[in-house]
């Protein structure tokens, strides 16, 4: 196996000094990396703790690993939380890989009124993949946290509870600058659906105050837009 930094595998089933890897997890590090009893290897629980372990005993549906060391990794700042207009399901999994892999913190899906059709009233029966999929993509960028993922929610019901400033993508917005975001530990940031933003729900994010910018000089899908928009504002940071 390649140095054992390169390689990040996820299990919250911990008792005492030992960590288990369910059989998902097995298939990679045997079949692909070739993991062998006695080697090192590094597991997170998803929640930033990162556990330097040995791997005691391997079979076929599960791997025993004994913790050696555990660290936490120091979350991202800021803390960001993506507010997305729901778009079909396979963009949106695209976006919670996408988001998974930036650092975002939470993803809010908004139901919004141009949203098409309404796949997410099955939402339970998917919540264990979108959870697959942001696993997936933290491990394959060594962050150890999974962004928190809320149930499909409306705009009015949340839009005064998140964090501020929340800053809303729209073609026609104002240029962001590191000045606007850049004091700030929290904030949020808005995509519309597919459709956009209807009439009633600009109404609505306009009497809050809130900062509408522009990321693109064309019009971006949402998954495109939301990539574009969390990567700018974490790139303030840097």
């Amino acid at each position: 196996m390649r140095d054992s930094d390169h390689h990040l595998f996820y299990s919250n089933n911990i008792t005492g000094g030992t960590i288990t890897l369910d059989s998902g997890e097995v298939n990679h590090a045997v079949s692909v990396l070739r993991i062998t009893t006695g080697q090192p290897i590094r597991i997170t629980d998803g929640n930033g703790t990162i556990y330097e372990c040995q791997c005691a005993d391997i079979q076929k549906q599960s791997i025993t690993c004994n913790i050696l060391n555990k660290t936490t990794a120091p979350g991202i700042i800021p803390e960001l939380t993506l507010l997305a207009g729901l778009p079909d399901k396979e963009h949106f999994e695209t976006i919670l890989e996408h988001a998974a892999a930036l650092g975002v913190c939470r993803i809010v899906p908004l139901i919004m009124d141009h949203c098409r059709k309404p796949w997410w009233e099955a939402w339970d029966k998917s919540s264990q993949r979108f959870t697959a999929k942001m696993i997936v993509s933290m491990k394959q960028c060594l962050y150890p946290y999974i962004p928190v993922l809320d149930d499909p929610i409306s705009l009015d019901k949340i839009i005064d509870t998140c964090d501020k400033p929340l800053i809303i993508a729209d073609q026609h917005g104002k240029k962001l600058s590191d000045a606007d975001i850049s004091p700030y530990k929290k904030l949020s940031c808005l995509i519309g659906p597919p459709g956009g933003i209807s009439e009633n729900e600009s109404k609505l994010l306009e009497s809050r105050g809130l900062l509408t910018v522009a990321i693109s000089s064309t019009r971006l899908r949402t998954e495109v837009a939301a990539t574009a928009l969390c990567s700018r504002i974490m790139s303030a940071y840097l």
